[in-house]
């Protein structure tokens, strides 16, 4: 098992980029509209490595904090790591070329690039029990994603539910758990501090809209 998750390298971010071309082919060959387009390689990525940071999130992270693994590698949670490197890079690609009006600068190219330098540090710092536990926080991008793709797949309070019990809760507990580390690396917690209140703002903002939509639908 181990074997088959032994996947970090540059050849192997190229190769998992390359393997998630093909379902997008699949998808875009019979769905036109660039927006729901622009959502695909998000949800299958979202998809694997959200479930597939949970062993290395109960085994080193919650509800035992294990310090030491944290400055560690994984064979899982290194190709989860470079399989989150290969779709930054791919939908850099694909985005510019199919869905350009969808990838914008910020939540496209800036925030494409800062992770991808995230995630090739933590790599090769040998980290990437660590840069696996965030991945917990695409869960419910994968249900936000679902949505956007399927329409009739769209779970408005699922989604608001797992954003702030992942990526608020989970966030903030990973957070102060990174901070009282013993001498922790200067560029693992600010990464996940500079976030956070990012997260909550969104969150803020879910809440908001989803009264708003609620209350229109009950006539208020």
């Amino acid at each position: 098992m181990d074997a088959l998750f032994a996947a970090a390298t540059p050849v192997h971010v190229a190769a998992a980029a390359a393997t998630l071309l093909v379902p997008y082919a699949a998808f875009a060959s019979v769905q036109p509209e660039p927006k729901r387009r622009a959502w695909f390689l998000t949800l299958v990525t979202a998809c694997v490595v959200g479930p597939g940071s949970l062993p290395t999130v109960f085994a080193h992270v919650f509800p035992a904090f294990d310090e030491a693994a944290q400055f560690s590698d994984e064979p899982r949670a290194a190709f989860l790591c470079a399989f989150f490197v290969a779709f930054l890079v791919a939908d850099c690609a694909v985005g510019a070329l199919h869905y350009p009006s969808q990838f914008h600068v910020f939540e496209g190219w800036i925030h494409h690039a800062v992770y991808a330098a995230f995630f090739a540090w933590l790599t090769r710092a040998g980290y990437t029990v660590a840069g696996a536990s965030t991945l917990a926080l695409e869960l419910p991008t994968a249900i936000l994603a679902a949505g956007h793709c399927f329409p009739a797949a769209r779970a408005d309070l699922l989604y608001g539910c797992a954003f702030f019990a992942v990526r608020v809760a989970f966030h903030f507990y990973l957070l102060v758990k990174w901070v009282a580390m013993r001498d922790p690396p200067i560029a693992l917690w600010p990464c996940t501090a500079a976030t956070l209140p990012l997260h909550a703002f969104w969150f803020f903002k879910w809440c908001r809209s989803y009264a708003k939509q609620r209350a229109k639908e009950k006539g208020v």
